[in-house]
């Protein structure tokens, strides 16, 4: 069999094909192997504050070595060189770039933090099983010494337990180890808690971005405000989803009104002339009925329409093709959901 690096299509041994299958999940050579290598350290080391060290240089640099008539649109009143504005712009971008890596950095490391949680928590016979379920191989290739001649021959070892932990978190989604433990009845409970409370973090500091990237936009405040709102506690009954919502919102938005009819449509929370829809416990009944009410409150409440779900009652797969359709035809519509 033949062993060739993903890149440049260069022969390599077996021993290189699996150690890089292990550590970048792709067969690489070695040379790319340490490429990605120093890649993957300089983004987990990206620093902005260094970043704006450097972007201070650039302007220093570029202000000094622009010509007087670039600097200054008129030499008795500006305040500001045409070349330090250009630089600030640029260096403003840079910095942004910066923080959206190390941003994607932590979220990543965080990911595989859970996974190797989740995996520890499981019988090494249950990482077999998930490993026969997935098709990866319980048995891994290392590299030994001949005693007698001194030759170096590869031979195949069963993985320990700590293999298994390791090749598995590499390999697999958070949401199949997830899918396995519910499946095999693994209390992860206090895990998905915290999955849950960091997710929405993540959510409420994207959305405060766009807010600083595209300005003061309502639908986004209001969309910031109700991913912080934390229930009480589950309710058999709508309405107690929508009054405690209600207060909340009214807290952050004094206007905030209650089943306001505007044509055929009376959704359960106004703000801002923004309609928002309250589903919960949310039934696949409930679901449907979404689809109909975009058509219309779009039509009276053009401020924006957003659908808050508590305690969806459907299958995984079922939502998220409810919700790929519902995106499809009414890509404006925001969808939040509650546990």
């Amino acid at each position: 069999m033949r062993y060739y690096c993903n890149i440049c299509k260069k022969d390599i041994t077996k021993g290189e094909f699996l150690y890089s299958i292990k550590e970048f999940d792709k067969p690489l050579c070695r040379e790319h192997q340490d490429l990605l290598r120093k890649n993957k350290i300089q983004l987990t080391k990206i620093n902005p504050e260094e970043i704006q060290k450097e972007y201070e240089d650039f302007v220093e640099l570029k202000t000094n070595n622009l010509d007087e008539e670039l600097i200054y649109k008129d030499s008795k009143n500006s305040q500001m060189s045409l070349g330090k504005n250009i630089a600030l712009k640029m260096g403003r971008g840079i910095i942004r770039s910066a923080r959206k890596v190390v941003r994607f950095s932590k979220k990543r490391f965080q990911i595989r933090k859970w996974k190797s949680i989740i995996l520890l928590r499981m019988t090494k016979t249950q990482l077999k099983k998930l490993c026969l379920e997935k098709k990866i191989n319980l048995n891994k290739t290392i590299l030994e010494e001949d005693d007698s001649s001194g030759e170096e021959y590869w031979k195949e070892v069963k993985r320990t337990r700590e293999d298994l932990v390791s090749i598995l978190k590499i390999r697999l989604k958070l949401d199949t180890i997830i899918s396995f433990t519910k499946r095999n009845h693994i209390d992860i409970k206090d895990i998905l808690n915290d999955i849950e409370r960091i997710k929405a973090e993540w959510k409420v500091k994207e959305l405060k971005d766009k807010i600083k990237k595209n300005g003061n936009k309502i639908l986004l405040e209001v969309k910031k405000v109700i991913l912080e709102f934390v229930p009480f506690r589950h309710y058999d009954k709508e309405i107690y989803y929508q009054d405690t919502l209600a207060q909340f919102l009214r807290s952050k938005f004094p206007d905030t009104k209650i089943e306001v009819s505007v044509g055929s449509t009376r959704p359960d929370i106004v703000v801002k002339g923004i309609a928002i829809e309250i589903k919960g416990p949310t039934s696949h009944k409930d679901l449907v009925s979404i689809a109909d009410k975009c058509l219309r409150y779009k039509q009276n409440f053009p401020n924006g329409l957003i659908c808050v779900l508590f305690k969806v009652n459907v299958s995984k797969q079922l939502y998220k093709e409810w919700l790929k359709g519902l995106k499809e035809y009414h890509p404006d519509v925001d969808v939040i959901t509650f546990p």
